[in-house]
Order: C-alpha cells, then sequence, then structure tokens
C-alpha cells in the first residue's frame, strides 16, 4: 500500500515537472517573439531629437571685449544667433519706436577678437558631438535698436555712407569656420542687418529710405550664396528680398507670375524665415494686404514656398496679443485651409512652439484639429492621436519630416551564410521633406554586438511630404554570427564626418517603443540565427 502511494506521488511530481517546463517554454516564446514585431500605428509623440526639424531653441551671443562663450546645442534643431555690434562702428539711421546705434565696438575684422571665431568652432563642433543641425543667425544687433550696422565716413564729410564691403569681409570670415562645419550647419538666416537681424528697419533694407533699391541686400545674399558650401542653405526674411535678387524690383505681378509659369528658375538653396508667423493676415508685413511692390499678398507667398522643396522654412511664431490675433485675420482660425498651408509651404520650424504662456501659442491650443482638416493624402488612421487635439500639438510633432512604417514583414529564421528578406513600406507624414542626403542601414543586435549594412536599394529622401514608400531587401548573413536570437534595426541618418557623430543623427520612426536611443535605430523585429553550415567568408551586406 506504502509503496503504491510512493508511485503515486512520483508520477503525481513528475506530471508537475512537464507541465512547469511547458509553461516555462511558452512564456520565453511569448518573449521573444520572432519575424515583424512593430507597431504599426503613429505614436502621438514630439520625437524631439530628430534631426533638421520641429521644436528649434535658441540663444543670442552677444559679443563683446571679454571671452566670448562656447555653447553646447542639443536636441534636433538648435538656433544660434551672433550679435556682432563688437566689429562694427554703426550709422546714423534712426527710426521712430527704436532704440539708436549703441554698444558699437569700431569697425574691425572678426580676427581681431581674442577668441570669437575659436569659440564660434568650438560650438558648432560641440553640436556634432550632440547629433544636432544648426540654423545659424549673424547680426548686429539682438534687440530693437538701429543704425548698429558698419557705416563708413570719409574726410571732410559728415555724411555716414554703407560699409557693405566690412559686411562682406565678415560673411567671408564667418564662412570659412561654417564650411569647416559644414556637416552641422543647415542653414543661414541671412540677417546681417536690422533689429534682431531681421532685414527691416535699416539703411541696408528695401526701404523708403533707399528708394526701395535691393541693391545691399542683394550684395549680402550673394555674399553668402558664393562663400558658404553649396550644401548650405541661405534664408531671408521676406518675399520682397527674394523679389529684388531675381531683379523683380516694381513688379510684383511679374515675379509671381514667373514663379507660377516656372519661367524663373528658383535657386535651389535660397528660402525664407519668418518671425511674424500667424500674427496677421500677412504676418506683421512680411507679406502684403495687394500685389504691390516690395510685397506679395499671403497667398502668392504659399504658391513660392510651395516650390522651395529644398529649403527649410519657419521662424518664429509673432508676439501679439490675442484681439489683434483675431481681428488682423491670422489664418489659424480657418480649419482646412490653414491645414493646406502648413502642408503647402513645408513648415519644418519654430522657435517657440512650446512657449505655451505666449497668446499666439496658447491660442493654437486652443484651436483643435478635425478630420474636415485633412489634406489629400493625409488619412485619419495616419494621424489618430491628433484628430480632436490641439493645432499646436499637431504642427509641433509634424513640422519637417515624421516617418512612419505602414507595412512590415520579416523572416523569422535564418540559417548562417543564409539570407533573410524584409520588406514593407513607409509614409512620410510631415509638412515637409529630408532637407539633406539620408543614408539607410539595417543592423543586427544581440547584446553588445552589431552588424551594419549599408542599403544602397533605398533612397530615403524619396519619403517626400505625404509620399509613401515600399521596401524589400535581401541580406546574406555573416559566417562568424553567433546562433541565437538577433534584433533587426532600420537606421536612417546623415553623413557626418566620422562615423560615431553620422550614427547619433539616427531619426526615431513615429511608431511606438522601437526605438534603440544607443545605436539611434529602430527595432523592426527579431530573427534567430541557426548554426547552418558555415562555409565561410561571407558577411552582412544587402544582396541585389
Amino acid at each position: 500500500m506504502i509503496k503504491n502511494k510512493t508511485r503515486l506521488m512520483s508520477l503525481i511530481l513528475t506530471f508537475g515537472m512537464i507541465i512547469g517546463t511547458i509553461g516555462a517554454g511558452s512564456l520565453d516564446v511569448k518573449a521573444e517573439s520572432l519575424g515583424s514585431t512593430i507597431r504599426l500605428e503613429d505614436t502621438g509623440a514630439e520625437l524631439a531629437d530628430n534631426i533638421e526639424r520641429g521644436r528649434c531653441p535658441y540663444t543670442w551671443v552677444k559679443v563683446d571685449s571679454s571671452s566670448c562663450p562656447v555653447l553646447n546645442p542639443k536636441g534636433g534643431m538648435y538656433s544660434v544667433m551672433y550679435d556682432l555690434r563688437y566689429f562694427s562702428s554703426g550709422n546714423s539711421f534712426k527710426k521712430d519706436g527704436y532704440s539708436s546705434s549703441n554698444g558699437c565696438g569700431g569697425n574691425k575684422n572678426l580676427t581681431e577678437h581674442p577668441n570669437f571665431l575659436k569659440a564660434f568652432e568650438n560650438t558648432l563642433s560641440n553640436a556634432r558631438k550632440n547629433g544636432t543641425s544648426l540654423v545659424l543667425r549673424f547680426s548686429y544687433s539682438s534687440d530693437k535698436t538701429v543704425g548698429n550696422e558698419p557705416g563708413l565716413t570719409k574726410e571732410g564729410d559728415s555724411t555716414v555712407y554703407h560699409n557693405t564691403e566690412l559686411i562682406r569681409q565678415h560673411i567671408k570670415q564667418l564662412s570659412e569656420v561654417i564650411n569647416r562645419n559644414k556637416d552641422v550647419v543647415l542653414a543661414v538666416e541671412c540677417g546681417m542687418f536690422g533689429p534682431w537681424g531681421e532685414m527691416h528697419s535699416s539703411m541696408y533694407d528695401i526701404d523708403k529710405c533707399n528708394n526701395y533699391d535691393p541693391q545691399f541686400s542683394n550684395a549680402i545674399i550673394d555674399r553668402w550664396l558664393n562663400k558658404l558650401d553649396p550644401s548650405i542653405k541661405v534664408l531671408v526674411r521676406a518675399p520682397k528680398h527674394l523679389m529684388g535678387y531675381y531683379g523683380y524690383e516694381n513688379n510684383a505681378e511679374g515675379f509671381n507670375e514667373a514663379v507660377a509659369n516656372g519661367s524663373l528658375k528658383l535657386n535651389s538653396r535660397l528660402g525664407l524665415y519668418n518671425d511674424g508667423y500667424l500674427g496677421t493676415s500677412t504676418d506683421y508685413g512680411t507679406f502684403g494686404d495687394e500685389n504691390e511692390w516690395p510685397y506679395i499678398t499671403r497667398d502668392k507667398g504659399i504658391d513660392m514656398l510651395e516650390k522651395l522643396t529644398e529649403v527649410p522654412y519657419g521662424g518664429e511664431c509673432a508676439y501679439v496679443d490675442k484681439e489683434t490675433l483675431k481681428s488682423h485675420g491670422s489664418p489659424i482660425y480657418k480649419g482646412s485651409e490653414f491645414m493646406s498651408e502648413l502642408y503647402r509651404t513645408h513648415l519644418s520650424y519654430l522657435h517657440n512652439i512650446n512657449s505655451e504662456d505666449e497668446v499666439l501659442i496658447g491660442e493654437l491650443n486652443n484651436v483643435d484639429v478635425s478630420k474636415s482638416d485633412l489634406v489629400k493624402g493625409l488619412d485619419a488612421a495616419d494621424v489618430t492621436p491628433y484628430i480632436g487635439h490641439s493645432y499646436r500639438k499637431f504642427m509641433r510633432d509634424h513640422m519637417g519630416y515624421r516617418i512612419l512604417v505602414k507595412e512590415s514583414k520579416l523572416s523569422s529564421e535564418v540559417s548562417k551564410d543564409g539570407t533573410f528578406t524584409m520588406s514593407g513600406s513607409m509614409k512620410n507624414l510631415g509638412f515637409g521633406n529630408f532637407l539633406t542626403k539620408k543614408y539607410t542601414e539595417v543592423i543586427l543586435k544581440n547584446g553588445d554586438k552589431t552588424y551594419v549594412a549599408s542599403v544602397d536599394s533605398f533612397n530615403a529622401n524619396d519619403l517626400t511630404s505625404l509620399a509613401t514608400k515600399n521596401y524589400k531587401w535581401t541580406f546574406s548573413v555573416p559566417s562568424d554570427i553567433a546562433s541565437g536570437n538577433w534584433d533587426v534595426y532600420i537606421r536612417i541618418r546623415n553623413n557626418r564626418n566620422t562615423q560615431e557623430a553620422s550614427a547619433k543623427t539616427g531619426i526615431r520612426f513615429a511608431n511606438p517603443d522601437c526605438f534603440n536611443d544607443g545605436i539611434r535605430a529602430n527595432k523592426i523585429g527579431t530573427i534567430k540565427v541557426s548554426g547552418g553550415n558555415s562555409k565561410g567568408g561571407s558577411e552582412f551586406k544587402e544582396v541585389r
């Protein structure tokens, strides 16, 4: 009897161990799902560390006789602005409501400061270390001051003349530093004259004081374009500067017609920055109420900006009171028309989109996105987290590009020296395009071990705004790879001056919970590598 009971207990214990083993195995399988695992939906997150897009904080550096600070720009995009009045004598220009020339240090070259150029270059180097892209601006005034630009006097003559030559020299010296760091500088806002470098209220402006003569602004625009590396964009403050540059002074209608019919070849490097954005129907004089020199209307400005697909467009939402915002035609209340403008102008960056205490930004929080606002090519399913939520959030997250993996398949197993495939589609939900050349890689990762393969068959720059691009890639597996489960990632990145710096520019997809900050790549799934019969000599690469 005792023997039978012992045998029964043994059988029960054995059965329990078997069940426990099966249960544990089942848990392991669930934890190590093979094939594609990426969730095909938008997370609704900001993606603030993506390069060349989105919120763009800024810092003004006022250069004086003391040591110039070195900044440490972080995030996907950052703007550094330098006040160069220390290198200028100032001039006699005055304007009601503005302070007159002050704080100038006399006409001199930038090399005459003990460390400005070195500090500037070190700032650019820090941006590279942080995987950050920069927009730069230089001016002789970082406040509401006019008359700070270099002037020139002649013996026995009290008149203060334009000193365009010194400005040209400063641009040359700045460009030499920028060009050595061209991989981190996306664009230069032309600046160089006017309060805050906004290219108005100056003896160098296209304005009444110069009889609307564009010669001075043209000389400055030309200098930047000629001295900067061709990869770097140049942005001007208003359409009047573009009209003047292209030879359409006193002919706004002719300019609009030439843009519309394509007879005017727009420089693909030359664009616009807008520091009066959305404040009024004209963005505080960026545009005009009529198509009359030196202005074009907002509608015509949108037509022009729609064609500028390779340059960033953005700047700063206007500082305005609520009464002015509502009574002076701000476009933010126009629903589908406003949504269309965001996509047609390829809005890519704003300095103050997260400054919710400002009136305009606060009002954007009060205007919600509806399904009826969506433009053609933008499906409600693509933007589910944004329907019924604020335009501020939608704008913040869709400036520039926003990449969503819409379909995904991945082999679940491969043997050493074998091949595996991955396929699917991606869509750019953002207002704009990639603005620099992008490179695509697939990464295998197991613990600290990684393999990286270039995907030369895939041009990520084809992912223009609202475009969908399919992919189907095959890869050979390296012969020395360890057996086991390997995570598979896609990385789309810039090319910088080192491999490490390039990797730091990997962009985050909109899909949830897929991004690995350590390698800046997006996990697509997991593949099991089995032993197989290794022939030796194979490597991880795309098979075409």
